[in-house]
């Protein structure tokens, strides 16, 4: 069962969504509450969990979500009487699930994070803001997904000291200076990351090392299913 806490402020009503043992998730909801943010807050552990049961009564204006695993309903987007904001862990090029592992699989030179608003589709509403930074060749899934997480940390938070300073105007302002970034194909689904991390027994030497590039990070490996069994790649120090 997720877990639902409220830290009540005479400010403005923000349901904040989050992700357990997440210490970015902690710092941004110690930000609200220290900027008097009135915070309903939710934590998610894992994919598919239930939201809890009495989310539905949350009223408010903000609706924040952080490394949060959950889709929200379009009837708990439409309760932020002012804004529904994402923060997407990828440029508007990569929607959906699996982002960095197709990005670095693609061997792109640049990556980034998404503020968008949220709507009934993954990864589809009004971009906000996109923060890019470069990838190298040497680059791999550790490296890029710990600038990523860093990236997306300084973007919510400067979100909501926005938000805190401007209220309505900062997202104003923030939809009027959008227009030039759009997004790009359809949000990807966990079954094609699934798809990425089988590798084939023929596979080439040139296609192996790109998809561990793309794929391997300790506890996360892809697999070879051969006769019934799964063989795990793993790398010697």
């Amino acid at each position: 069962m997720s877990e639902m806490h409220n830290f009540p402020s005479k400010g403005r009503r923000v349901l904040f969504f989050g992700r357990a043992k997440c210490s970015s998730t902690e710092n941004l909801l110690k930000k609200l509450v220290r900027y008097g943010f009135d915070v309903t807050f939710v934590k998610s552990r894992n994919r598919g969990e239930k939201l809890p049961e009495d989310i539905y009564w949350w009223e408010g204006e903000y609706i924040l979500c952080f490394r949060s695993l959950f889709v929200l309903p379009i009837r708990l987007i439409d309760k932020a009487s002012i804004a529904a904001i994402n923060f997407h862990p990828a440029p508007p090029e990569y929607p959906g699930s699996g982002c960095i592992n197709f990005a670095l699989y693609d061997e792109v030179s640049e990556y980034g994070v998404t503020c968008h608003v949220m709507n009934k589709l993954v990864d589809n509403g009004k971009i906000l803001e996109v923060r890019r930074f470069p990838v190298t060749p040497f680059d791999d899934l550790p490296t890029v997904l710990t600038r990523t997480h860093s990236e997306l940390f300084n973007l919510c938070s400067d979100f909501i000291s926005g938000m805190y300073s401007g209220g309505e105007n900062f997202l104003k302002e923030k939809i009027d200076a959008s227009e030039a970034e759009v997004w790009k194909g359809n949000a990807r689904l966990l079954k094609e990351l699934d798809a990425l991390e089988k590798i084939d027994t023929k596979v080439s030497a040139k296609e192996l090392k790109r998809i561990i590039r793309a794929t391997y990070i300790e506890g996360f490996s892809p697999r070879i299913e051969l006769h019934g069994f799964t063989f795990r790649l793993e790398l010697e120090d």
